[in-house]
């Protein structure tokens, strides 16, 4: 069915959406999308929840007290589902390492948002439904997202916790199986909860961000389906979110929402990283890499580095001499430098004092970026592609490569077994055995056949 503003409000639109969201019938692409999007962030959610944010935030949610509803991933700790949403969602986005489209970062709030509702709840949650719920959840999101023809970010707004929030309110009320009146009050419950800056990038607040998302959504759903009541047009009401957050006023309200035809998910697809870092510097990491694998280079010989980026992601990446792991995620300068010195980029480089090495900072502080307007089509972000120069002590320039798409890109995807390579490194990382690491992986990948997520082993469950 097609919805547009003569015949159904976009709030309305949604909420029918996601009301029969149970029985839809997603292609088999849709599907392998969200499986992989669940095997992805949980992986990267097991490797973030020592991080000391998540620390703090499962410090916090036991001092609140309440229902016992929802594991913490990785810990022997229950707390109520909105609590437990936010707490793994922020470890999912903790290393920045979980997958991103459409600007956005789905699976990190999606996933947990579907476990916390399902463990939650009295009735078993088939992993069929858990698939379902997250392409509900990503088809609304993708949806308003794309109704904006200008950036989030130019205003200073992190999209992901401005939009999550709807995804996630979707996702969680496809999973209680509330109807299309509560879902609706539920997005605009969802809608006065949003928002999140760019200027907490590189700071505590930024995973945070998608840990609150995740929390409003599933408090949202909770909230309407006990009766709480809001605006019919929350949304695209003439001072409704989407119109609130659009940074020149210039929001698609007219365009009706397809309903799944077309799947955004099918356009837009997932970018899983290879490198724990800015979604933004993943190209230029792959073309450092590159000119490594081409001709050796001698760090200490490196006079300077001049790196052709776009404009918009050079305004994401604003750390240009980081002094710790948070700011580093966030800079082009330590993600070029740290492929040049040390060739690579994981967890062993993210710590403080990788940061902090007096060649690192010297080298860090010798880039330079030249910056582009122009941006590759289909990808509004990125320039066309992305090419860094090493400047030598005896003169020399070396080229990279010039990078269009990194691998792990949707059009670059990874494969099975290196999305399960990416898996069981972060299995590790979090101190989880190689054969839990491997009973996990398995179930994760068999997911659409399982009975009930909320038997899914531990860790994502608090009995062991």
């Amino acid at each position: 069915m097609v919805y547009g503003p003569g015949m159904t409000a976009l709030t309305q639109a949604y909420a029918d959406f996601a009301a029969a969201a149970a029985t839809l019938a997603p292609p088999e692409e849709a599907l392998l999308t969200a499986t992989t999007g669940f095997v992805d962030a949980t992986g990267v959610m097991l490797a973030g929840a020592r991080e000391p944010v998540v620390d703090v935030l499962a410090r916090w949610a036991a001092s609140q007290g309440g229902a016992a509803q929802a594991a913490l991933a990785g810990r022997a700790q229950r707390a109520p589902a909105a609590l437990a949403a936010c707490v793994n969602a922020t470890a999912a986005h903790a290393m920045d390492y979980d997958d991103f489209a459409f600007s956005n970062h789905p699976s990190a709030v999606l996933v947990p948002t579907i476990l916390a509702a399902a463990q939650a709840g009295a009735r078993p949650v088939p992993g069929a439904l858990a698939l379902r719920a997250y392409i509900a959840g990503y088809e609304v999101w993708a949806d308003a997202f794309g109704r904006e023809k200008d950036l989030y970010y130019d205003r200073g707004w992190h999209p992901t916790a401005v939009l999550g929030t709807l995804g996630a309110t979707v996702a969680a009320a496809v999973v209680w199986g509330l109807d299309a009146e509560r879902i609706r009050h539920a997005l605009a419950l969802a809608a006065s909860s949003a928002g999140g800056v760019f200027e907490n990038f590189g700071t505590m607040a930024k995973p945070y961000h998608g840990g609150r998302a995740a929390e409003v959504g599933v408090q949202a759903a909770t909230l309407a389906a006990h009766g709480l009541q809001a605006s019919a047009t929350a949304l695209e009401g003439g001072r409704g979110m989407l119109r609130a957050f659009s940074p020149q006023g210039r929001v698609d309200l007219d365009t009706p929402f397809p309903a799944g035809a077309p799947w955004r998910i099918r356009q837009y697809r997932l970018n899983l990283k290879r490198y724990p870092v800015v979604g933004a510097a993943q190209r230029g990491i792959d073309a450092m890499l590159g000119l490594r694998d081409e001709q050796p280079v001698d760090p200490r010989r490196v006079r300077a580095l001049v790196a052709h980026i776009s404009v918009r992601h050079a305004a994401v990446m604003p750390y240009h001499l980081p002094q710790d792991a948070l700011q580093a995620k966030f800079s082009l300068e330590f993600a070029l430098c740290c492929a040049l010195v040390h060739g690579q980029v994981g967890f062993a480089e993210l710590r403080d004092e990788v940061v902090r090495e007096p060649l690192m900072q010297r080298l860090m502080a010798a880039v330079r970026t030249e910056t582009t307007e122009g941006f590759e089509p289909g990808w509004r972000d990125a320039a066309p592609f992305d090419q860094v120069f090493v400047h030598l002590d005896d003169g020399r320039v070396l080229a990279s490569p010039q990078v269009r798409r990194p691998l792990g890109h949707a059009d670059r995807p990874l494969d099975a077994a290196q999305v399960g390579a990416k898996f069981r490194g972060c299995a590790a990382h979090a101190g989880l055995g190689e054969a839990e690491a491997a009973e996990l992986l398995d179930t994760l990948w068999s997911l659409g056949s399982l009975p009930d997520v909320r038997a899914l082993p531990w860790p994502l469950t608090a009995d062991r």
